[in-house]
């Protein structure tokens, strides 16, 4: 019933949106809105405000193109919850075409469409609920956006005046953010006006819930800032705790759909059979190797080879140094393993397009049956070798590619070890660390379907992954990677953290990778040296940002400039505020 709501207000709401479209103007654009005006055409200030938010919700989560392109073709690799797309960002470097179409989207139909639902409540004198979603999922919005690109226009963007909006700076948006979410969330009330049916089908109405909501993402957007700004974080993360953040796995944010709207990984398949996409990354599969020790599964009809060690691969290296197992091409499938792992991603098999045996750099392959990854930012060189065709590696699970699945925008899982976090750098979290970080995995679990008894033998367990993380708080392996410790209490936490996150938290993966440097990622293999300049494993060998759209320089030169001299290079290689080496 929710997903058949969503696709009776999407129509009418794309219907809106497309004359809202028009009408919206963003930072590049100057103000046309008196030309031609028709008087008794649509406004703004005429549409019913929650036909304009019901448009946003599903198009800033779910719009095709910008789901394809910036969710799982750039922070999704930028992650490493896939690899070997073979598309710019698999080396490093922003595609300016994606870029520009999501700046565009950003400013010209998502906040544009909030301002105006903000703006027109505020003249109205209407203390309604329209006005609160709408501060708080533009919150949402905006964090997503100058994560990616940092400084950005904000306190002018989109503000109806038809003019350039200068960029501000992270640090301010973020102050900004984090008091909407606060005045947001304690504004909402039952005694405001619900939304016509099928206008809110996020939480259909349930004010609790949107505040709990608020409230979580204002402990995302705290933690985030808790290198730049311990002050700012520890207190917008104590009071967001303090006002109620998710409790259960019933209060997370999850944006429905139907199959005849939104967008799965591989829309009617194409994605996943057509182009052969979404395999496991290597950095993926270290991370839940051996992780807990539970058996891998067996399968009807297939006998696995387990823990092979491996034949080195010919005419290399291709691969990082830093891997483990690099330049080696592994039969079969490891003994123990994370037992999400197996879920999100099946083993290599004919119904995938695996190829049983392959004859390349004379030696023959067989890569049925492989439950491994690919390393991410290989060159073109190795890109097409057969033994690293993603067709070859072990694919995303199939329960992951339905298209009526719920994207998970916030989860309850995720507040847990945002909870967890929190608890470990001493502030007020309401329980201890050890707690929320094993209800941040039992959550987890739960969610994936894993049992009960599986659940306690994984939290009990002592097993090491590739690197020398375990499970079991308290435990500590004392295995260094790269220089590191991998199996200290953060290293626990956001390693589980980044596993949970998948499948669609990749955005809060490679936001948590930049801040913390954890879990441990290898670095890309043969990144773009005008992206990434090293490989050794160090805070600078990852993307820090993805790039203006060229297009700013020449439509926005002095506020662009301005932006430039403030963050500084608009590169790849210059973090945003909030990351701080």
């Amino acid at each position: 019933m929710k997903n058949m709501l969503f696709h009776r207000a999407s129509k009418s709401a794309l219907l809106l949106g497309t004359v809202l479209a028009v009408l919206a103007v963003f930072s590049c654009t100057k103000d046309f809105d008196s030309i031609n005006s028709n008087p008794n055409g649509y406004t703004a200030d005429k549409v019913e405000p929650s036909f304009q938010l019901a448009n946003v919700f599903g198009n800033s989560v779910l719009d095709p193109g910008m789901h394809e392109r910036m969710h799982q073709l750039t922070n999704d690799i930028f992650a490493q919850f896939f690899a070997n797309e073979g598309f710019s960002t698999q080396t490093g470097k922003t595609n300016d075409e994606w870029a520009t179409s999501y700046y565009n989207d950003y400013h010209s139909r998502f906040i544009a469409n909030l301002n105006d639902v903000i703006r027109n409540e505020r003249k109205k004198g209407v203390d309604s609920r329209e006005l609160h979603v709408a501060r708080i999922w533009r919150c949402w919005v905006y964090s997503r956006a100058t994560d990616m690109y940092g400084d950005l226009p904000y306190f002018g963007a989109a503000d109806g005046t038809g003019q350039n909006a200068p960029y501000d700076k992270q640090s301010d948006i973020y102050k900004d953010m984090l008091k909407e979410l606060k005045e947001a969330s304690a504004a909402l009330n039952d005694d405001m006006k619900p939304m016509p049916a099928g206008q809110d089908y996020v939480y259909n109405n349930d004010v609790a819930k949107w505040k709990k909501f608020a409230n979580s993402l204002r402990l995302r957007l705290a933690l985030r800032c808790s290198q730049a700004d311990p002050a700012l974080a520890k207190t917008n993360a104590e009071e967001a705790i303090a006002a109620g953040v998710f409790g259960s796995a019933d209060d997370a944010c999850n944006m429905p759909r139907s199959d005849q709207f939104g967008w799965g990984y591989n829309y009617q398949n194409s994605y996943y059979y057509g182009w052969g996409s979404l395999a496991m990354s290597r950095s993926m599969e270290n991370l839940m190797t051996g992780l807990g020790g539970q058996p891998f599964p067996s399968k009807a009809g297939v006998t696995y080879t387990f823990d092979d060690p491996g034949i080195a691969i010919p005419g290399g290296p291709f691969e990082n140094a830093l891997d483990p197992g690099h330049d080696k091409f592994k039969l079969g499938v490891p003994s123990t393993v994370d037992p999400r792992g197996p879920l999100y991603f099946e083993p290599s098999s004919t119904a995938s397009g695996t190829s049983d045996m392959i004859l390349a750099d004379g030696q023959t392959y067989n890569c049925l049956n492989r439950w491994r990854g690919t390393p991410a930012g290989l060159s073109t060189t190795a890109r097409s070798k057969p033994y690293y065709q993603m067709s070859n590696q072990a694919r995303l699970g199939k329960p992951y590619l339905e298209v009526t699945r719920p994207f998970e925008v916030l989860t309850y899982h995720e507040v847990c070890f945002l909870l967890a976090e929190a608890a470990q750098r001493g502030w007020a979290a309401g329980a201890t660390t050890q707690n929320w970080y094993e209800k941040g995995i039992e959550a987890s679990m739960l969610h994936h379907g894993v049992s009960a008894a599986t659940i306690t033998a994984y939290t009990a367990s002592t097993a090491e992954n590739t690197y020398g993380t375990t499970v079991k708080w308290g435990n500590d392996s004392g295995k260094m990677w790269n220089g590191k410790s991998v199996d200290g209490e953060l290293d626990k936490i956001i390693t589980q953290k980044y596993i949970a996150l998948f499948p669609d938290g990749g955005w809060e993966a490679w936001n948590d990778h930049r801040r913390l440097h954890r879990p441990a990622l290898v670095p890309f293999a043969a990144p773009d040296p005008t992206a990434v300049s090293a490989t050794n494993g160090g805070p600078g060998n990852y993307v820090k940002r993805i790039t203006y759209p060229s297009v700013e320089a020449l439509n926005n030169t002095a506020f662009y400039n301005q932006a430039v001299s403030n963050q500084g290079p608009d590169v790849e290689a210059t973090p945003v505020w909030w990351d701080k080496d």
